[in-house]
């Protein structure tokens, strides 16, 4: 065929004929030349052809009758399909093309692993210039909530919130005679405890004789000084007597309850003694039930005496810095905050009962019971209710630990002393029951108080006035409400400017924008003046400085000087030792994590650096969301607000130490008092064996209150 078609005068086939001899193959007609049977489909194949919008027709040129035919190919697809996975038939290829589809599928990742788009121009200065923050974690909504803890007594009504200097002046009535008579009770405290002691330069054989001729015994004559000495030491600790007969008539029993019950015991125990042959020799508990009323009225002084200087303290500044705690102010935990106040609800918190009265209201009844029951079964259940006076002074007297009352009163007393010093105190036990870890908020007069700042150098750019730069930014400065606002003010003045109205503030990191008088205004760092394409020249760019920038030029330089106290870094590490963790919620541009590390040493990567918009919430808490009280302080820095939250965390866990041994002991010479009583061991449980008992539980109590306050 193509052959005839170059001959000149050839004959010209038509596109069928063409299809059928090279498309079809004979499959779907006849050869060329042969006619096509009835029922054959047509020598035809369809090719993929785009509808065309009609051609308008024309005539045929020299008589041609043939219709003139346009193919048109459709445009390759692009091939971002994703790849097939080929599954053939059979089941025993499948592993194989599964592999081979997963082999294409690693060479199309290999081929565009680096196809990423580079960052712009812009999310390299940002990333450049931004300083790291720390990301706040916030509540699980999924979590399930917890239920709250049931409560065994109904919470009192609240005491009334005396004014700090009224308290002060009720706590001074009686303090001076309370003393003296605690130290007098101590005194005839010991003074029974050397007549319960045989001593060798104290014989009372000496006296056997004279007595003889009065009819008197030396066994008798002791008991009787004994408890006389225990009687007057009573009288000289009527409150402690009193508050135990209140609580005990009232069902609210407390730790003097079960002093109360011993002394009446011991009391009767060293009346009856000297008329009971068996109890010849074996002097009665009164030297000990006596150090434990002179320890607890020396408790209750120390106490009141702490209490007197927190209200004087609290009184003698009106407007205090009150230190709050609320739950969830920062990553959904406890978070401690700082800020000017009144002290509404100290004289409330201070007049509460302390952590040993609020162990002992569950304690005491236990104890009294406790110790009920043993001192029937060991006389009694034992058959020897003649003993019963004897078991159950030894019982009670055991189970009224000496330490009770000082567990809170005596580290109280010496932390109240060193936060004294320091201007702080502590809102009575319920400020220091709040204290635990958590975060710390520390804003920019923590670091740097009042006079620690100043500025150096001015430098003004670009022919702009003095005062003009001065003025704007002390005026941003103001609005921004930062550490640098009275270092600037004072600069003012300096200068004769004027404060402007600024519109449309807005924070950034690093620095803040305004509108001053028609006029874009930027304050803040030198990272802050790159990242917002502000020219600095050669040599300008100082890390502690603040800049300005008026309508996109660089106006003005400031040069500042950093004074940091020393207390600062030691009252950091308390906090982190205490498990308190630092949150910096500073407003002052230059107050980065890394300008704190590199030029004060300061531990940052332990601290927390929050957003932007997170350290404006922080740093100016609302009144109503401010939170529980902890402390009031009187003096500016980071020292007092350190020394309050780290203080009251030691006391809670020195309370609750003093509290574990106090109980401890009670329960270990209770369990023991009863054993002997029950076997009549009467030369085993002695005064002196006694004595030596119940001050070995008194030891760790001293060292714990020593502890308290070594931070």
């Amino acid at each position: 065929m193509s052959d005839e078609t170059k001959k000149p005068g050839g004959r010209e086939y038509t596109v069928d004929e063409i299809l059928a001899e090279y498309g079809s193959k004979g499959r779907h007609g006849p050869k060329p030349g042969q006619p096509q049977k009835p029922g054959q489909p047509p020598k035809v194949v369809d090719f993929p052809t785009e509808k065309l919008p009609p051609i308008p027709s024309a005539p045929p040129e020299d008589g041609a009758d043939e219709p003139t035919i346009r193919l048109v190919k459709k445009p390759p697809k692009k091939e971002d399909k994703p790849i097939p996975e080929i599954v053939p038939e059979g089941v025993g290829r499948s592993i194989g093309a599964r592999l081979h589809t997963l082999l294409r599928r690693a060479d199309h990742f290999a081929d565009h692993m680096y196809d990423q788009a580079q960052p712009d121009e812009a999310a390299r200065r940002a990333e450049k210039y931004t300083p790291g923050v720390d990301r706040e974690v916030l509540p699980d909504e999924s979590a399930p909530v917890r239920r709250p803890r049931l409560r065994l007594v109904k919470p009192r009504q609240l005491p009334p919130d005396t004014p700090p200097a009224k308290l002060a002046a009720q706590y001074q009535k009686g303090l001076k005679s309370q003393a003296v008579r605690a130290r007098l009770a101590l005194l005839l405290a010991l003074l029974a405890a050397l007549c319960s002691v045989d001593l060798p330069l104290l014989s009372w054989n000496a006296l056997s004789g004279e007595l003889a001729a009065l009819g008197l015994e030396v066994f008798q004559l002791r008991c009787w000084v004994l408890t006389a000495l225990l009687a007057l030491t009573a009288l000289l600790c009527c409150e402690i007597v009193a508050a135990g007969a209140r609580q005990f008539f009232t069902l609210r029993p407390r730790g003097e309850s079960v002093l109360l019950f011993a002394l009446l015991f011991t009391l009767a125990d060293g009346l009856t003694a000297p008329r009971l042959a068996e109890r010849a020799g074996f002097l009665p508990f009164s030297a000990v039930t006596a150090l434990g009323l002179a320890l607890a009225l020396d408790g209750e002084h120390r106490r009141r005496r702490a209490d007197r200087m927190s209200a004087k303290a609290a009184s003698q500044v009106k407007t205090p810095y009150v230190v709050s705690m609320n739950p969830t102010l920062w990553s959904s935990k406890p978070t401690y905050t700082k800020s000017s106040g009144s002290s509404l609800g100290f004289g409330s918190q201070l007049q509460m009962e302390d952590g040993g009265h609020a162990a002992y209201r569950v304690a005491a009844p236990l104890l009294l019971l406790g110790a009920t029951l043993c001192a029937l079964m060991a006389s009694a259940g034992q058959k020897a209710p003649d003993r019963v006076l004897w078991a159950a002074s030894a019982c009670f007297t055991a189970a009224a630990s000496w330490s009770a009352l000082l567990a809170f009163a005596l580290p109280y007393q010496k932390l109240t002393q060193r936060l004294n010093r320091v201007g702080a105190v502590l809102a009575g036990w319920p400020g220091a029951a709040r204290c635990g870890q958590g975060g710390v908020i520390v804003s920019d007069l923590d670091l740097f108080p009042t006079g620690s700042v100043h500025v150096a150098q001015v430098k003004v750019f670009g022919g702009a006035a003095t005062e003009k730069v001065v003025g704007y930014t002390a005026t941003m400065l103001r609005v921004m409400d930062c550490g640098l606002t009275r270092p600037f003010h004072d600069l003012l003045r300096t200068h004769g400017a004027l404060y402007r109205e600024v519109s449309g503030l807005e924070w950034h990191e690093g620095g803040a924008s305004g509108i001053i008088r028609n006029q874009e205004v930027l304050v803040g760092t030198a990272a802050y003046m790159h990242l917002m394409e502000v020219l600095i020249p050669p040599g300008h760019n100082v890390k502690n400085a603040i800049f300005c920038a008026i309508n996109g030029q660089l106006s003005g330089l400031f040069l500042l000087n950093y004074a940091m106290s020393s207390a600062v870094n030691p009252s950091l590490s308390a906090l982190m030792k205490a498990g308190a963790a630092p949150v910096l919620a500073t407003r002052d541009p230059n107050l980065i994590p890394a300008l704190l590390e590199q030029k004060f040493k300061l531990p940052v990567d332990k601290m927390e650096f929050p957003p932007v918009d997170r350290r404006l919430d922080l740093s100016r808490p609302a009144p109503e969301e401010a939170g529980d009280l902890v402390a009031l302080l009187s003096r500016e820095g980071l020292g007092p607000y350190c020394d309050a939250v780290v203080g009251g965390r030691r006391l809670r866990l020195a309370v609750r130490l003093g509290l574990a041994f106090a109980l401890a002991g009670s329960v270990i010479g209770l369990c023991l008092t009863f054993y002997l009583t029950s076997v009549g061991a009467y030369a085993s449980l002695t005064p002196a064996s006694f004595l030596v008992f119940m001050a070995a539980w008194l030891v760790p109590q001293w060292l714990i209150a020593n502890w308290v306050n070594q931070y």
